[in-house]
């Protein structure tokens, strides 16, 4: 009896173990199967047995960072600075206002027979030279024609043709009505006073405005505006003199020109106050209230009270020194420009130490390890030309 137990209780714990086997053995194929499934760079990490912090970012240290904006040249204090051109022009297009193939007035002892003819204007600040215009078929007596209640016509018409009637600005309203009669016989009562008019037409002309003016936006630097002494517009202006009005021409907010000037010939240059630039954006408005105008070769020249290179300081502590001399670190020049097409030709100096620049690519860098010293440093950029510079940074770098 107890030999049967004993070898029913192995059976079992020999079971047990297989059972406990077969677990791990699925376990270990899920572990494996996840692991295969995971992205790369994960599966890595969890192989090498890599934490995810354990990967440090290069340390970097910015000793320097500016906005230098325009540099320039030591020995140059007259600049240039070209605009485009601008094409300002307003457009006049005849408008018909009203048309009407025929109406009749009469007047006797005993009746009057007017008529009325009703017109809209929509713009009335941009219409001119509104006019009204008709063919005479028949005539007796004067005619009379009041516009918005106001006379502005009374004659004996004799010809069939007559010249067309102004309809004054002042009187012209968004709503009119011309009122056409005509005079009494008086005492020949018998008679019958009248007028028959075909082809009646009220026309005007329309002013489109919407080229009527063109700006024109520069930048200015706040050292720049604060060292200038004077400044000239200078502008062509190609029109035709027999249809334009004034040309006007802002700076900003302040009217610097309002004339008509000489069509085909360079302009006088105008010189203003430095004030009225601002740091920053400035906007060069042209405007006319009526013709054509090309204005071409605009520029702007100036003249500087004086011109000095900025000096831009940075530190390096004894330890950062000797880091760079050793080789752990690297001291990094570096600069970005406005644009990738121009010519940018500097002498950059570290510490008296001459680098030559001389590229139009957008970015510049250069290794100063040889040219930095142990505590202040000083850097300052010369430029041949006038050279726009948007981000001047030093940094230190393992």
């Amino acid at each position: 009896m107890q030999s049967i137990f004993c070898k029913n209780k192995k059976g079992q714990q020999e079971a047990g173990a297989m059972a406990a086997a077969a677990l791990i053995a699925i376990i270990a194929l899920l572990i494996v199967a996840y692991i295969l499934f995971l992205p790369p760079s994960e599966r890595e990490k969890i192989l090498e047995g890599e934490e995810d912090n354990v990967s440090e970012e290069e340390e970097v240290e910015v000793l320097l960072s500016e906005t230098p904006e325009r540099l320039y040249p030591l020995d140059q204090k007259e600049f240039e600075l070209e605009l485009p051109s601008i094409n300002i022009f307003t457009k006049e297009e005849a408008i018909e206002f009203k048309k009407l193939d025929s109406l009749y007035v009469s007047r006797s002892l005993f009746s009057d027979k007017k008529a009325v003819v009703e017109f809209d204007v929509l713009d009335i600040a941009d219409t001119e030279d509104v006019l009204l215009n008709f063919i005479v078929v028949e005539s007796k007596g004067r005619l009379s024609i009041r516009l918005n209640n106001i006379k502005i016509y009374d004659k004996e018409i004799t010809t069939a043709n007559i010249q067309p009637i102004e309809l004054e600005e002042g009187l012209v309203q968004g709503k009119n009505i011309l009122e056409f009669s005509v005079s009494s016989p008086g005492f020949t009562f018998w008679r019958r006073n009248r007028y028959s008019l075909e082809d009646i037409l009220i026309t005007g002309n329309v002013i489109e405005r919407g080229a009527q003016a063109s700006k024109v936006t520069f930048f200015v630097s706040e050292s720049e505006r604060d060292n200038l002494r004077k400044v000239k517009l200078h502008f062509y202006p190609d029109c035709d003199l027999a249809t334009v009005s004034k040309l006007e021409i802002w700076m900003n907010n302040y009217n610097l020109y309002a004339a008509i000037p000489d069509c085909g010939m360079p302009n006088r240059a105008i010189e203003f106050s430095p004030d009225k630039l601002v740091p920053g954006e400035n906007q060069l408005i042209f405007e006319t209230e009526k013709g054509s105008y090309l204005v071409d070769q605009i520029k702007l020249t100036s003249e500087l009270e004086k011109v000095e290179a900025k000096i831009y300081y940075f530190q390096l502590t004894e330890e950062e020194y000797d880091d760079v001399k050793d080789g752990f670190k690297d001291v990094l020049l570096y600069l970005r420009f406005i644009d990738d097409t121009s010519d940018k030709i500097a002498k950059i100096i570290v510490n008296g130490n001459d680098i030559r620049l001389d590229q139009t690519d957008i970015e510049f860098e250069k290794n100063i390890n040889n040219f930095v010293v142990k505590g202040n440093n000083a850097l300052k950029i010369e430029p041949e030309e006038a050279l726009d510079i948007v981000e001047l940074e030093v940094s230190l770098e393992e």
